[in-house]
């Protein structure tokens, strides 16, 4: 009996041998997924960008903010001249961190008592990776500051010194579950509409009913929307379903329009079924069709922001990130659910949505009718 065991799995590696595309896709997604996501955890936090509202102007306080923008993992880009503008941009999301500097810090760095001077630190709460570390960077770079300018007098002299107040706009409490749930329901929902309408039409190819199809009264992009509708009604209605559970279950915040998240997930729906649907035209068995979907659903959480934030990512991968719809939609939630985004602010990402859906079923008509 062992010896007909060990003949039989014999058999099955021969067979597994024998099939290339299987072969390349157990060796290379696996190595490749690996390659990527030890790249970008050994990188850190980097190139977190601050806006800096110095109400000390002096040579101190532009100094602070020089060291800070030396540091590896800050970069000073905006100078805003009132609060509202820092908080801001902030909100718009063009900077994950806001400094503000009190008119008194100088005078306050060189008093004499226990009382310190201080630093004001908003973080971007909406991404719990600057949140968590981005302060931890400051108060880094605070105690360089001290120790550069007192140095041992600190003490002797009972000098304040400087205190970083920590504030996190969008998640105070630094609640985990704000920033991956949110990421969570948008890569579930890709993969429930990817799979759907991957094996629309190699499902018709191995049951030879795709003749059938082909003969019917029926337009080729008739049949190409007929074929894709199921996968958009189900995966769109999968999204629903889970966002009711990470609202009502959960209690993850609303700040945003829902009709904005609405529209733009349905958006988000199109542009994957056409994803989908292109794969279905390529490949032709649905095992094919399911390990190709799976291959890009390891590399589109390699290059979604799932894991770290795309800004984060060498400039090779932040460049391959924004051909990626599942990063578009995945930053278009969290800034809706979380910032309360408006239209006006995500414009961009919802514009690459269209031209991925549009350029989508392009592509799948076009292949499809070749192939024919």
């Amino acid at each position: 009996m062992f010896i007909q065991i060990l003949n039989l799995t014999w058999k099955e590696l021969i067979q597994l041998r024998r099939d290339r595309f299987l072969m390349l896709f157990l060796i290379v997604a696996p190595t490749l997924q690996l390659v990527l996501l030890s790249h970008n955890a050994a990188r850190g936090v980097r190139d977190l960008t601050v806006a800096v509202l110095d109400l000390d102007q002096s040579n101190l306080s532009r100094e602070l903010v020089a060291m800070v923008d030396n540091t590896r993992e800050m970069r000073v880009l905006y100078h805003p001249r009132h609060r509202q503008d820092l908080e801001q941009l902030i909100a718009d999301g063009l900077a994950q961190v806001g400094l503000v500097i009190p008119p008194s810090f100088t005078r306050d760095f060189y008093r004499l008592g226990p009382q310190p001077a201080q630093l004001q630190a908003i973080l971007d709460g909406s991404n719990l990776l600057v949140g968590s570390n981005g302060g931890r960077v400051l108060e880094g770079v605070v105690q360089r500051f001290i120790a550069d300018h007192l140095g041992p007098a600190a003490e002797a002299l009972d000098l304040g010194g400087v205190e970083v107040v920590t504030t996190a706009a969008f998640n105070p409490a630094f609640d985990y579950r704000w920033f991956t749930l949110p990421s969570m329901l948008v890569f579930i929902t890709y993969q429930v509409a990817l799979v759907v309408a991957a094996t629309g039409f190699v499902r018709e190819k191995e049951l030879g009913t795709l003749e059938q199809l082909i003969v019917t009264p029926l337009r080729r992009p008739e049949l190409i929307i007929g074929k894709a509708l199921p996968a958009v009604v189900v995966a769109f209605f999968n999204f629903l379903v889970l966002y009711a559970v990470i609202r009502l279950g959960y209690g993850v915040p609303m700040r945003g329009a829902f009709a904005l998240l609405v529209g733009t997930s349905l958006l988000f729906v199109l542009a994957v079924v056409a994803q989908g649907t292109l794969v279905s035209v390529l490949t032709h068995t649905q095992q094919q069709a399911v390990l190709i979907v799976f291959l890009m659903a390891i590399l589109e959480v390699t290059l979604s922001g799932y894991l770290l934030p795309v800004e984060n990512m060498p400039l090779v991968m932040r460049g391959l990130a924004q051909v990626s719809a599942l990063q578009h939609h995945m930053t278009l939630v969290r800034a809706i659910i979380l910032r309360g985004a408006t239209l006006p602010m995500i414009g961009g990402h919802v514009l690459a949505l269209a031209a991925f859906a549009v350029v989508g079923y392009a592509v799948a008509w076009r292949t499809f009718t070749r192939s024919l």
